[in-house]
């Protein structure tokens, strides 16, 4: 049986893929999550090894947002067949994380602060809209008193990219205002990943996860 592994992004948790994960799961899919240090994009990589050393049978390793990096590099395991890119990022060897064609949103880039470690964060006062502005105002805030600081990459430089040997698809979320859909569309053009397009924002497991879960089923045929 094929688990689907759930790889977040900056400043997230783990927590984020709880509606996806109970989409997938009242269809019969087994799951598994990866919560990242955001430590910087080795330890990130090796947090989700970690997960894959665990799990007997194929996966499909999925990435949002930074942790398409993530993924593009913990990808090259033996177990993984597939790799989901979910708004994310997707470098090639020799770039940084953040690397590739990549295109982010002025807002989110100026809501971006720094914390007393000198960590990244991103400014409480507009996270709930730039991360989830198509659900619920009450229930975005409660998603968004969740997120953390942390670093997304580092200075770390991607060695072998998985995507190059990996059959890949690429999720693009149409009115992302975090990264661009141009710019999303071109990641996916230059992986040569089958591209899937969804309306809404940054967070479709959140906003959309029966849609997203559909689109993950449809995979596992």
């Amino acid at each position: 049986m094929t688990t689907i592994v759930l790889t977040h992004g900056a400043f997230h948790g783990s927590w984020c893929f709880e509606p996806l994960v109970a989409e997938l799961e009242g269809r019969g899919v087994t799951t598994a999550l990866v919560d990242l240090p955001l430590t910087d994009l080795t330890e990130d990589a090796a947090a989700v090894t970690a997960v894959l050393d665990s799990i007997d049978g194929p996966v499909i390793l999925l990435g949002h947002s930074y942790g398409g990096a993530v993924v593009t590099v913990a990808g090259n395991h033996r177990s993984v067949e597939r790799l989901v890119y979910l708004a994310a990022l997707g470098p090639d060897a020799g770039e940084l994380g953040s690397g590739g064609p990549m295109t982010i949103g002025e807002q989110f880039l100026t809501t971006m602060r720094v914390d007393d470690n000198g960590l990244p964060f991103i400014d409480p006062e507009f996270a709930a809209q730039v991360f989830y502005p198509d659900i619920d105002p009450a229930d975005a805030a409660r998603w968004a008193t969740k997120l953390r600081s942390g670093n997304a990459g580092g200075t770390v430089i991607v060695e072998k990219a998985a995507w190059r040997s990996t059959p890949s698809t690429y999720v693009v979320c149409t009115d992302d205002p975090i990264l661009l859909v141009d710019g999303q569309r071109a990641v996916a053009e230059r992986m040569g990943a089958d591209v899937v397009e969804m309306p809404g924002d940054h967070s479709p497991m959140v906003a959309r996860p029966a849609e997203l879960a559909d689109i993950l089923v449809a995979l596992l045929d």
